[in-house]
């Protein structure tokens, strides 16, 4: 009889323990469905970015994960996404957006990001968007209860004026009608060049730009061509203002509703995309570059920023001056 017993509690023990085991690796959690929003074209380095995260997290999280992916702006801009998302349980669950998107949610550290002239060159910024300095801002939304989570932090290239006619310096944006996305930083560096801000949404940047309502806009080469805008405005300079530093951040509640091994898969899967982005957007850039002049697109290089830096100069000052020693320690990832 006590072999019996001995036996069952063995049984018993195996079972549990293999429970267990399955619990802590993944097999047996529920399937979720997360819908990603992403505003430029499919073809373009943040809709491949996308798709290596959303086929990673899949992966690491034995098929638990799958993310349906809508490119294009289907979904909506950076500000109709993050209503969405803020709102108790909504319908979009990730979206890759722009800090700025953050700011206007009381996110402050993240305007660090979009200080004209901060970003040295790509290693800079890679050395900061795999430290934990960058894990400090990317903490800030879910920390400030706003809605979403910051996952990883990634890039697009930085970005350059483009216009309707051509632009050799400074002194060509001085009362030039200028697309402003939205966000206080790009209206001070209009200003600072002395043009007049123009608030346009991301879809409407095309027409704007044919009709007239704007002479000036910007973007990174790759998604200045990905978005077709050489063919009505191909003039760029090559200014270099900011990096093109974007964010995927997922709702607070569709993180909350994950299991403890789904969530560490989405943070490796974010990982895995950061890596990702770092090996192919300059690539994928440098290609963009060659088919644009091929099609006709005029660059003007800009060997000496000196005079862009001067001035933009109190933009810079003012937007570091709330958290200075942070953006030190940001500035300071160039060593």
């Amino acid at each position: 009889m006590k072999k019996i017993i001995f036996f069952i509690s063995a049984i018993f023990t195996i079972i549990s323990f293999t429970a267990c085991k399955d619990k802590k690796n993944g097999l047996n959690d529920k399937p979720v469905t997360l819908v990603m929003a992403e505003s430029n074209p499919d073809d373009s380095i943040s809709a491949w970015i996308d798709k290596a995260f959303a086929e990673k997290a899949s992966e690491l999280s034995h098929g638990t994960i799958t993310i349906n992916l809508h490119t294009g702006g289907i979904l909506g801009d950076n500000t109709s996404v993050m209503k969405v998302m803020t709102q108790p349980k909504p319908e979009i669950h990730l979206a890759r957006i722009s800090p700025a998107a953050l700011v206007t949610y009381g996110c402050d550290k993240h305007e660090l990001l979009d200080i004209p002239y901060t970003f040295v060159n790509r290693a800079h910024f890679w050395n900061f968007a795999l430290s934990d300095t960058a894990q400090v801002i990317l903490n800030e939304p879910y920390e400030k209860n706003i809605g979403v989570k910051g996952l990883f932090f990634a890039e697009e290239g930085f970005r350059h004026f483009f216009s309707t006619s051509e632009l050799k310096g400074v002194a060509d944006f001085k009362g030039e009608k200028i697309r402003n996305a939205g966000n206080s930083i790009m209206k001070g560096i209009i200003q600072s060049l002395h043009g007049e801000p123009v608030s346009i949404s991301f879809s409407e940047l095309y027409s704007s730009l044919q009709t007239g309502i704007v002479d000036i806009a910007e973007q990174p080469i790759a998604n200045y061509l990905s978005n077709h805008f050489n063919k009505i405005a191909p003039y760029m300079i090559l200014d270099g203002h900011q990096l093109g530093v974007t964010e995927v951040v997922i709702s607070a509640d569709a993180w909350k509703s994950l299991t403890e091994y789904q969530q560490k898969a989405l943070i490796e899967a974010g990982k895995y995309a950061g890596e990702y982005c770092k090996k192919v957007a300059e690539e994928a850039e440098n290609k963009s570059r060659l088919t644009l002049k091929s099609e006709g697109t005029h660059f003007v290089e800009v060997v000496d920023k000196s005079e862009w830096q001067k001035a933009c100069a109190d933009i810079i000052a003012t937007s570091s001056q709330a958290y200075p020693e942070l953006y030190k320690e940001i500035t300071d990832f160039a060593k």
